[in-house]
């Protein structure tokens, strides 16, 4: 009778590979600063010292429980337990028990601070960043802990994260795992993940699923699907949502003049008629400046590379952007290139570098203060503030959730474009609230001071 009560109560968990257990407690699948706390975590097992693990719902918790035991060499069983205090009670010799806190009834609390007295087996208690233990316990949960913080806050780590993964999903269908575009990988690092780890296995997953290609692009990682004969560079899936951007773009201020044209009252109200002349203005002018973007984009023919001073040319664009930005109160700090040089066709470089700059000089919110500096060598740093999600909104390379929010067409181009020539586009929020868009050159070479 007592064994169908002990499945109700708790469940033992598969043994994990040690060779596993080990790649789950390396990097990436743990950040380099929790290596230190993984260790102690380890000698605590010996003394069954309890370890607090700090992560989000999706992120591995359970794997990373089942990893902790692996390694620990630890002869009993592990044990999930839910939250009474009767499961915490007669365990078996030197069984690891895993026990989610933010589950916790008053009475199991009490049973784990037994737990904790006695030292009878290993304690792992799982807590979420938002639900962390009751105070009885968390003061003596302190002695070992291991935070490992939402995917949101990992975006650096987020491609190596990716990759890691292909390669497992790969090995197991016995193929070489893909590579991740540096598109793909700008477009991981630009997600909120919100399921965190669970969530980025399923996308690269339905990646892997959807495509036999020896690349992974957006349209996969997107869910788009893509024709078995595609090319491996994306291009049919690259022109689809070129078009897609377009239409957006356009549509965005033919919809502004439609609903201002339908105000009543507009043809006897002088001052509404002269706003209703502006709004047309500027629709006309974005839609003239967008049709000539993309002429100019499609006439591009392969790259003519050759050496290119670059003062000369950010100095021009600068220049060009400056009163832009100062009819909006944007402040502009410019750090010239010093001499250095890249290798690129110039016309594309002048046109990707010059629709980045103004891209940003829209972007921008007023009274912000933009930073451009061309001192690192083969890079033009661009920071801004991203208080109000501007960065979200240019990192954005597929449709968002609701459908309606896309990269500005203008650095979809630009990028494309910078590839083409051997360079490449990033952009990466800081904890400070700001943006830094990241224009890395090709063939570049340091300047002579």
């Amino acid at each position: 009778m007592s064994a169908p009560a002990e499945r109700r109560w708790r469940g033992a968990l598969p043994a994990l590979p040690v060779e596993a257990a080990r790649a789950v407690l390396s990097p990436p699948r743990v950040p380099p600063s929790t290596l230190t706390d993984v260790a102690r975590a380890r000698r605590a097992a010996a003394m069954n010292v309890p370890v607090w693990i700090e992560m989000p719902v999706g992120g591995g918790r359970t794997l990373l429980a089942r990893a902790l035991h692996a390694e620990a060499g630890r002869p009993g069983p592990l044990l999930a337990a839910e939250a009474s205090g009767r499961a915490l009670r007669d365990l078996p010799p030197d069984a690891t028990v895993l026990v989610d806190v933010a589950r916790l009834t008053a009475p199991a609390a009490a049973a784990v601070e037994a737990l904790l007295d006695d030292a009878t087996a290993w304690p792992l208690l799982l807590s979420s960043p938002d639900a962390p233990p009751p105070p009885p316990l968390d003061a003596r949960l302190a002695a070992v802990m291991i935070r490992i913080p939402p995917l949101a806050q990992r975006a650096s780590e987020v491609g190596a994260l990716a990759a890691q993964l292909v390669s497992t999903l790969s090995a197991r269908r016995g193929a070489a795992a893909p590579r991740l575009t540096p598109s793909a990988l700008d477009w991981l690092a630009a997600q909120p993940w919100p399921g965190d780890m669970a969530e980025l296995e399923a996308v690269m997953a339905r990646a892997l699923v959807g495509t036999d290609a020896t690349v992974i692009d957006v349209p996969q990682l997107a869910g788009a699907s893509v024709a078995p004969d595609a090319t491996d560079d994306g291009r049919q899936a690259q022109l689809a949502f070129l078009v897609a951007q377009l239409a957006h773009e356009l549509r965005n201020p033919l919809a502004a003049v439609k609903t201002f044209a339908q105000i009543p009252g507009l043809a006897d109200d002088a001052a509404m008629r002269a706003r209703f002349v502006s709004l047309i203005d500027d629709a006309v002018g974005r839609v003239d400046g967008l049709l000539d973007d993309t002429a100019a984009f499609a006439s591009f023919a392969a790259p003519a590379p050759a050496p290119i001073e670059l003062r000369p040319l950010l100095d021009g664009l600068i220049a060009e952007v400056r009163p832009g930005l100062a009819e909006r109160a944007i402040a502009l700090t410019y750090v010239s290139p010093n001499g250095a040089r890249c290798t690129a066709d110039r016309e594309q470089l002048t046109y990707a570098l010059r629709a980045i700059l103004g891209g940003v000089a829209r972007e921008a919110p007023p009274d912000d203060a933009v930073r451009v500096d061309a001192s690192g060598r083969g890079r033009v740093s661009i920071e801004f503030d991203d208080r109000h999600g501007s960065a979200g909104r240019l990192r954005h390379v597929a449709l968002g959730d609701g459908g309606a929010e896309v990269l500005p067409l203008p650095f979809v181009l630009a990028r494309a474009v910078l590839e083409r020539n051997g360079g490449a586009l990033a952009l990466q929020r800081q904890s400070d609230g700001r943006a830094v868009l990241e224009v890395r050159l090709p063939g570049a070479t340091a300047g002579g001071g």
